[in-house]
């Protein structure tokens, strides 16, 4: 059976640690249910809008915020991707919305939305431009969509069944956009359409860190289920979550009776956490935009807590972030009990971009 995480909320509790569930694997004295499939991989869009487009991106006047758009336009924009919002966070710097399928982050000129399941993520893209427009007059600057593959891609909808169906469709909206695939193995491989076409970005500071893990360790993931946890809050402390980033504003939701989504917001950053706990398809993604030298302390921290037996990492960088290049940064993360089974590193306009997977080596 196909669920969406908004279906977990009708079903009902389980009242005991002790309950055998049919699929279950036990673990202790607990178990982690199998409720049925669920696709954690999630799409991830993320567009930059500028009031004047020879300002470029660090236009910093009052022509235009995308936080003033409306909650009543926000619900109709997720409406299409067929997500809504669960609870609202913010800062001086970032709007935070936790989804019923992942996260959405808006802040002065960036709209970030995150989403798993079988959602329609790209049919919202045009709306997202025109409201954009018309509420605040602010144009498109910049634009990324990237995902890993589906596990089950035939479940997904329409577009979203394949890349190249998705290319087609974003070309029409963003023709100046390029895509990517990165990745030499196919189960392991990485999507990339972005038109990355501001030139006088590239000496700004700004990073994208992605963590996404596969074929969880079910002792880690029990942590991420009502069997263990009672709220989102006795999962971020008994985690370890919560020394991720110590000092963020927490914002998660605990499913029920599976399932954990998070953001945090640290000052100008943000993360987002999402866990799919259930074996037959355990996956788990860590994102981040914070500014570090080294990232060694972050991925191996998120690394810790979940323990993926495979995971991707990506991480995108500008000339002038703290970090520098991208491929040399994952070069320096230094990772025990895991081997780098592909990588790749390519140059965009203004970004560097790494790619690499990983597996866990044996005892």
């Amino acid at each position: 059976m196909l669920f969406t995480r908004s279906d977990f909320h009708q079903i009902r509790s389980l009242k005991s640690s002790n309950m055998k569930i049919e699929g279950a694997n036990d673990v202790g004295e607990f178990s982690v249910p199998e409720v049925g499939f669920f696709e954690g991989t999630e799409k991830l869009l993320e567009v930059w809008f500028t009031s004047n487009v020879e300002d470029g991106l660090t236009n910093n006047n009052n022509n235009g915020d995308l936080r003033i758009i409306p909650r009543e336009k926000l619900d109709q924009l997720l409406g299409i991707v067929d997500a809504e919002i669960i609870s609202v966070d913010k800062n001086e710097f970032i709007d935070s919305y936790v989804l019923s399928e992942s996260s959405m982050f808006i802040s002065s000129n960036r709209f970030i939305i995150k989403t798993c399941g079988i959602t329609k993520l790209l049919f919202a893209v045009q709306p997202l431009i025109n409201i954009v427009q018309r509420l605040t007059g602010m144009k498109l600057m910049n634009f990324f969509y990237s995902r890993r593959v589906y596990l089950k891609p035939e479940n997904q909808i329409g577009i979203h069944q394949t890349f190249n169906s998705e290319v087609e469709y974003l070309q029409k909206i963003v023709p100046d956009g390029s895509p990517y695939i990165i990745g030499s193995k196919q189960t392991e491989q990485w999507y990339l359409f972005t038109s990355d076409n501001v030139s006088d970005f590239i000496e700004s500071d700004d990073v994208t860190l992605e963590i996404l893990m596969s074929d969880m360790d079910e002792t880690a993931m029990v942590e991420f289920t009502k069997l263990k946890n009672e709220s989102s809050a006795d999962v971020i402390k008994n985690s370890g979550i919560e020394k991720i980033l110590p000092g963020s504003i927490n914002d998660g939701c605990l499913f029920n009776p599976i399932g954990f989504s998070l953001n945090g917001l640290y000052k100008e950053a943000y993360y987002t956490i999402h866990v799919t706990p259930q074996p037959s398809c355990s996956y788990v993604s860590f994102e981040t935009n914070i500014k570090k030298e080294s990232y060694d302390h972050i991925v191996n921290k998120v690394l810790d807590i979940f323990k993926p037996n495979k995971f991707i990492i990506t991480l995108f960088s500008t000339k002038g972030s703290q970090c520098g290049d991208a491929g040399e940064v994952l070069k320096k993360v230094s990772l025990n009990n895991y081997a780098c089974a592909d990588e790749c590193s390519q140059q965009l306009k203004n970004y560097t971009l790494a790619y690499r997977a990983y597996c866990k080596q044996p005892n």
